[in-house]
């Protein structure tokens, strides 16, 4: 093996210090200067040899503490189930392919739709993709007041013409086919992070539940960073709320255990998966 082999390609030299008119030096008085060029360069090449392959500073890395601006913690905040609230890992995976299968099934709708297929059905009036008013009115019967708060009955329902359906019961309206092939993928991430949003205000209920689970349907992968990102808030958010619930029997549980499900199962956040 020659000199070349040895050092390997990150440090081949570029020409090798050889010359059969030249003493290697094997020892040499460093106060005394070197004779020629190659000699300086075959005491560069003896004193490159002596240094270790790797050198690590030896750092009080405790001095910094105090300077330090940003605290990265490795915690995800997600919540892991008590024993028995969580389903087993097979049984998240069946509940993944079904919800693969319900996209499909909803592909093949818009698909129709497009292609003019689709069943006729009255023309459908949807709030504007930003009114949040208006979109809780729809999706649970209640609007929102400019803090936040729920407004029920008649002061939360809104005057016909500025973007809300006509259907203004208390209870809200449950998604359908026809209402999500009506909506853009834009409108779908906008309506999610309203739920999300409203889920972190005022909690969790069914219809929620149905209109989280709608609007994962109609996501189009690969997510947008932010999309992923307020699914992983909603994982959160469910966690929390399942580590709440004081039995297994309560009508929460398995919804957001679906929930947390497919964000981890489907959209890839495995993180935040039940194990």
């Amino acid at each position: 093996m020659d000199e070349r082999d040895e050092l390997g390609d990150l440090q081949m030299p570029a020409f090798l210090l050889e010359d059969p008119d030249v003493e290697i030096l094997e020892e040499y008085d460093p106060d005394i200067p070197a004779s020629n060029p190659l000699e300086y360069l075959q005491r560069v090449r003896r004193e490159a040899e002596k240094c270790p392959s790797v050198v690590v500073a030896d750092i009080d890395v405790a001095t910094f503490k105090d300077k330090q601006t940003v605290l990265v913690s490795p915690s995800t905040g997600f919540i892991p189930a008590e024993e028995g609230f969580a389903p087993t890992v097979p049984a998240q995976r069946k509940l993944a392919a079904q919800f693969s299968n319900v996209r499909q099934a909803y592909r093949r709708h818009l698909q129709n739709k497009k292609k003019g297929k689709a069943d006729q059905e009255p023309k459908l009036k949807l709030p504007a993709m930003k009114d949040e008013s208006g979109w809780k009115q729809l999706c649970l019967g209640c609007g929102v007041s400019p803090e936040g708060s729920v407004e029920d009955g008649e002061e939360g329902r809104l005057e016909e013409g500025q973007g809300a359906t006509t259907d203004n019961k208390k209870e809200g309206r449950p998604p359908s086919v026809h209402i999500l092939i009506t909506m853009d993928q834009w409108t779908v991430i906008q309506v999610l992070d309203f739920h999300i949003t409203w889920l972190q205000r005022h909690g969790f209920s069914t219809i929620q539940a149905q209109w989280l689970y709608a609007l994962m349907v109609c996501l189009e992968k690969p997510l947008y960073p932010d999309t992923a990102a307020s699914l992983r808030t909603l994982s959160r958010c469910c966690s929390a709320i399942r580590a709440t619930l004081d039995s297994k029997e309560d009508d929460r549980l398995a919804p957001l255990n679906l929930l947390i499900c497919l964000v981890s199962r489907y959209f890839d956040q495995g993180d935040l998966a039940d194990t």
